[in-house]
């Protein structure tokens, strides 16, 4: 973690005309100033001879703003009024002085001790003498910045910010390191971290003294030994950390964090006696190699801390460093393991011959799930060939074996280690599954989803059966269309099935659970949208929707809902088969019904409604439209709270208009004219769309429409019950008064409000700064660089304007003055 070079910077300073004067290219450092008392920016020019181009005291009264794609850092100078920018060759080393700037902000407000240098004498009247009202006049006055350099002698180099000596660690010097640890700079951090690693015996020493004072019962300096350690830790050194995690140090590191000040005495954790005698490690397979066990005990004991001894104490960037450590832990653990060719052939040994409810078959599958887990954070090379092995040694037979015979909590395990695999892959276990063993194993994971026992494992089946159905993971696979088929012909009846029921007898013994219900809506949404000729195949033939719709009768409102954007889902794909299919078993007057039956609520069922409704108008499906108006009109005209129900009429009348002025059916106005035109427009749009969705289709390999689909609207009469093409039993159609009454609705539908008929316009994006403000005005301050890369290779390009344009242009901007000199930076 050492300290960056000085990074590399353009220095722009606004002139009087509002442009930016381009003041030559450098590098910039944080470096101590007037007597060591402050700390500020300064940026030397390149070249042999190089000269300062800026000195400019840190205060915690100025205000720096990052701005530009986050390489450009800009201020107002109070000592000389104008506008400084300083534009960085790379994000990395813009912030890295970002973070310095801010920490002196902060540390400034405190009153800091900043430790004095030693050097000579005139090297600080030379930093006195440059003061920082002249250093920014003319950006040429610090020319004696070379003397100041050389007479600091050898404590101090441009860029450092002082050194920093640890006490001897004894009792009597306690105070004086924990004061060195707690007023530490964010300059001096790795320093002290590399006085603490690398003295000889150092670590070891002070925790022999915390032992010692233990032993004495020394209170007052226990609690000290707290502070330091505790700043210990949140110096954040890797390799530090690799010594308080050894074996040799982790429990009296954990025993000295034991003493916190604040906490009573008879109130203290005892993190070391949970440690050695309840955390016990668990070997359910031997591991061979002792350095992969102390691994295993260092990433625990580094979650312990951090989870359980500091987590009030620690900061993010500790916290997030212990975290990654314990990642890449876990990682090079697995891949020893992958690597030893006994360990996993000796682990699926074990788990099947284990007897099932077993404690050891319990702590194998649990341990089976850590691993799957991990294997998220390998490359996916890696991650592919340690998955591949695993199933070429069982792991979906064992899968099996616990679906059908394991407990809730085992169960949820083994749905996770699926999930994990699928996430990666669908096509391995999709292959599975098409094999006479993996279709008991299918049928196992619908019955899952269909038992409201444990909703983490419905949950996790659903997430999984939309990976393997996914079009977009089945396209070109070799088993596409046996696996979608498989699904369809032998297990998405027992899904109807729970449907029927919960709406034909929702209450009684037996029926699915309604989050269940809810599941199999959500599953059954999904296949409409992503298998258009399958899905649409199965409802037509066995009146899936009616089915649905009958769960408007439930009480629980949210059920209610996800009827509805089923059949919202339906409507979506605009098919002339589904509005055929809608019209003719009146299937819109159960919608209607709900509707109606909400009132004025307003609440998720009328927002879902309205949306719907609206969506038909929008999309001008006519069908749909005329069944709204021409059954259901009577009804709606009354309601006057939205436009929605208004210009449904009206779009059916200009669609009427239209069909009459086809027949040839009278003159009508210039009005009705462009009205009729209009509509024609709209028609025209929603066929480009219907063609866009059919030429997406037609992409993933779903067959078209066959003869069957078109004979059920051809062979049909309009209102017979004894349709061939529809189940025993009829069109079911629900009446209005069914319908429940109000209530709230847990999630989220459809929009709230009503958006209108025009296409959403691609929003402005506004610049940075939209012109120059006069200077010292309130809110955004004058002159802000442009926003294009300011570092090419071979140089600038013009274009642009310098004066402050909502970003555009180049850097440097080709109207300023000095712009056209500078130096390109390769």
């Amino acid at each position: 973690m050492g300290e960056p070079a000085p990074q590399r910077v353009k220095v722009y300073r606004l002139n009087e005309e509002g442009l930016w004067d381009d003041k030559g290219t450098g590098h910039v450092s944080v470096e101590l100033l007037e007597g060591n008392t402050s700390v500020g920016l300064v940026v030397m020019g390149e070249g042999e001879s190089p000269r300062p181009l800026l000195i400019h005291r840190i205060t915690r009264d100025t205000t720096y703003q990052r701005q530009g794609d986050d390489t450009i850092i800009t201020w107002t100078d109070p000592e000389i009024g104008t506008d400084i920018a300083l534009s960085f060759q790379e994000v990395r080393g813009c912030s890295y002085i970002w973070e310095q700037v801010l920490h002196v902000q902060e540390s400034s407000g405190s009153s800091p001790r900043i430790r004095p240098i030693s050097g000579p004498p005139q090297s600080l009247d030379h930093v006195r003498s440059l003061g920082m009202s002249s250093a920014m006049d003319d950006f040429d006055t610090a020319g004696r910045y070379e003397e100041m350099v050389s007479g600091l002698g050898p404590h101090m180099e441009p860029g450092s910010s002082g050194s920093v000596e640890l006490p001897e660690p004894e009792m009597a010097s306690l105070r004086e390191i924990a004061r060195a640890l707690t007023e530490v700079s964010l300059f001096q951090r790795e320093r002290l971290a590399q006085q603490l690693a690398q003295r000889q015996g150092y670590l070891t020493r002070l925790l022999s003294v915390f032992r010692m004072c233990e032993d004495l019962e020394d209170e007052e300096s226990l609690a000290t030994l707290f502070t330091i350690f505790k700043h210990i830790v949140l110096l954040n050194d890797t390799g530090l950390f690799d010594l308080l995690f050894d074996e040799a140090h982790v429990m009296d590191l954990v025993g000295a964090l034991e003493y916190e000040p604040d906490i009573k005495p008879e109130q203290r954790p005892k993190h070391r006696e949970f440690l050695r005698e309840q955390a016990v490690f668990k070997e359910v397979v031997p591991i061979s190699d002792p350095k992969i066990r102390s691994k295993i005990h260092q990433t625990y004991r580094m979650g312990y801390l951090k989870d359980v001894v500091l987590p009030r104490l620690l900061d993010d960037a500790t916290f997030a460093t212990l975290s990654s450590l314990m990642l890449f832990n876990n990682i090079e653990v697995l891949m020893a393991l992958y690597q030893d060719p006994d360990f996993f052939p000796t682990m699926f040994a074990r788990l099947k011959a284990a007897a099932p409810g077993s404690s050891e078959w319990a702590d194998l599958v649990a341990f089976l799930q850590e691993l799957c887990g991990l294997t998220k954070h390998l490359q996916a090379q890696q991650r592919n060939s340690l998955l591949l092995r695993l199933v070429g040694l069982g792991l979906f037979e064992v899968m099996s074996a616990i679906m059908q015979r394991g407990g809730p909590e085992v169960k949820l395990k083994a749905t996770d280690i699926l999930l994990s695999d699928v996430q990666h892959d669908p096509s391995q276990l999709r292959a599975f599954l098409l094999t006479e063993q993996g279709n008991e194993l299918f049928a196992l994971l619908i019955k899952a989803l269909l038992d409201s026992s444990d909703s983490g494992v419905q949950e996790q089946v659903l997430e999984m059966l939309k990976m393997l159905l996914d079009p977009e993971t089945l396209e070109g696979s070799a088993e596409k269309d046996k696996f979608v088929e498989l699904f369809y012909d032998q297990h998405i009846s027992q899904l109807l099935a729970a449907l029927v029921q919960a709406g034909d007898a929702p209450y009684s013994l037996g029926a699915p659970a309604p989050n269940t219900v809810g599941l199999v809506v959500d599953l059954l949404c999904y296949c409409t949208v992503s298998h258009s000729y399958r899905i649409k195949y199965y409802i037509l033939r066995n009146n899936v929707v009616e089915k649905v719709l009958k769960l408007l009768r439930r009480k629980e409102r949210w059920l209610v809902v996800a009827a509805i954007r089923f059949l919202r889902a339906a409507v979506q794909m605009k098919d002339e088969f589904y509005n055929r299919y809608l019209v003719k078993n009146h299937l819109l007057g159960p919608v209607v019904a709900a509707f109606l039956a909400n009132g004025s609520r307003y609440n998720l069922l009328n927002s879902a409604c309205l949306e719907l409704f609206d969506f038909i108008r929008k999309e001008n499906l006519k069908g749909l439209l005329a069944e709204l108006v021409e059954q259901h009109w009577s009804q709606l005209e009354g309601i006057k709270y939205c436009e929605v129900f208004k210009q449904m009429h009206a779009r059916y009348e200009q669609n009427q208009d239209r069909v009459a002025s086809g027949n040839g059916g009278g003159g009508h106005s210039q009005q009705d004219s462009e009205a009729a035109r209009a509509a024609h427009d709209a028609e025209m749009l929603a066929r480009q769309r219907a063609a866009a969705a059919a030429e997406q289709r037609r992409r993933r390999g779903e067959a078209e429409v066959d003869a069957d689909e078109e004979s059920y609207f051809e062979t049909a009469g309009g209102d017979s019950d004894e349709d061939e093409a529809l189940p025993a039993g009829g069109t079911v159609v629900l009446q209005g008064g069914d319908s429940p009454g109000g209530g709230g609705l847990p999630g989220l539908l459809a929009p709230l409000v009503d958006y209108g008929d025009d296409e959403e316009e691609e929003g402005d994006t506004l610049p940075l700064r939209a012109g120059t403000p006069k200077r010292g005005s309130a809110g955004e301050r004058p002159g802000s660089p442009p926003l294009e890369k300011r570092f090419k290779a071979g140089g600038t390009t013009g274009g642009g304007s310098g004066s402050g344009g909502g970003g555009g242009g180049v850097w440097p901007p080709p109207g300023s003055a000095g712009g056209r000199g500078s130096p390109p930076l390769r």
